[in-house]
């Protein structure tokens, strides 16, 4: 984490925009990723191992994520306008989606190419540079797993999560590969096709998780529940409210809006009822990083029952 902080305060001076620190996490991934691709294609064809060929093009896979990356922060950072007055935010997670049919297509074709190599095994040349290779590679795409992680945690960003959670698939898919690689020596051919079949399932598994992940976003989940106290906690600090009930969080990925109910004492008027409301409004947009904040103010329950308990007496 220390590392990814550094690394980051080293490509910017200055504290980057959301749509900068986007732009970061997808070219590090393509440059990183096209490199990967190439050396264990080579290393694949060199001794015809499938599950290498395999895992080479999951690695050329996640180039093509990056560049729905790319795509999905450049629609989505574009400012609101008369049809989208809330922003494009949520292009990022159409991205996350496109990502993740896009991972089922690689586990399908992986898949079909595992089972006729399981069907029909070809020789696989043992070398124990491949081995080795394979397992630095699952060391490199696991900080590059990291690293979209900490980009993606730090502006909130479900499309490089996403991202990440590719480049994790396949530096297990490589350590997979490389410990399969092993039994070639010993002539188990077969073997390569069951770890072909293996990283197929574990791609389409990650693909599934982000399909339910962004559809829920796309329908409306509900808001982190640290949000919703963050938000009750920074409201009760302001002078005069009593108490907060139905917040609500509709999150655009770059703009939330907010909206609440404040309530404070019934026998205030009707200026400063609308101070402590604008107080709420500026603290909770400042602290949950929202676009637009609403509190409505009501007067305090606790008085009403008083009060009516008063006046049947």
């Amino acid at each position: 984490m220390r590392f990814n902080a550094w690394l980051l305060k080293k490509f910017f001076k200055e504290e980057p925009s959301r749509e900068s620190i986007g732009y970061l996490e997808a070219w590090v991934s393509i440059v990183g990723n096209v490199l990967l691709f190439v050396v264990k294609l080579l290393m694949g064809l060199a001794i015809n191992s499938l599950s290498l060929i395999a895992d080479a093009f999951h690695s050329l896979s996640d180039v093509l994520t990056s560049v729905v990356v790319i795509i999905g922060f450049k629609i989505g950072g574009k400012p609101p306008d008369k049809e989208h007055p809330f922003g494009h935010g949520r292009v990022e997670t159409i991205a996350t989606l496109i990502i993740a049919f896009m991972l089922f297509i690689v586990a399908y074709e992986l898949g079909k190419d595992a089972v006729i190599r399981i069907i029909s095994p070809k020789k696989v040349d043992f070398s124990y540079i491949a081995v080795t290779f394979m397992i630095a590679s699952a060391g490199f795409k696991e900080w590059m797993a990291s690293f979209s992680i900490f980009l993606g945690k730090k502006i909130n960003s479900s499309s490089l999560i996403a991202d990440a959670w590719h480049h994790r698939s396949d530096a297990i898919a490589s350590l997979l590969v490389g410990l399969g690689l092993i039994f070639m020596r010993f002539n188990l051919y077969f073997i390569d096709g069951i770890l072909a079949i293996g990283v197929a399932v574990l791609i389409g598994w990650v693909a599934v998780e982000l399909s339910i992940s962004s559809s829920n976003t796309l329908v409306g989940v509900a808001p982190d529940p640290k949000l919703i106290d963050k938000i009750r906690e920074v409201s009760l600090s302001v002078n005069g409210v009593i108490n907060v009930h139905d917040i609500f969080v509709h999150d655009y990925q770059t703009n939330k809006v907010i909206s609440l109910h404040a309530e404070v004492n019934d026998n205030l008027s009707v200026d400063e009822a609308h101070n402590i409301a604008t107080n709420v409004e500026n603290k909770v947009k400042e602290v949950a990083g929202a676009f637009s904040v609403i509190a409505h103010v009501d007067p305090n329950e606790r008085q009403k029952r008083d009060q009516v308990k008063e006046n049947l007496k």
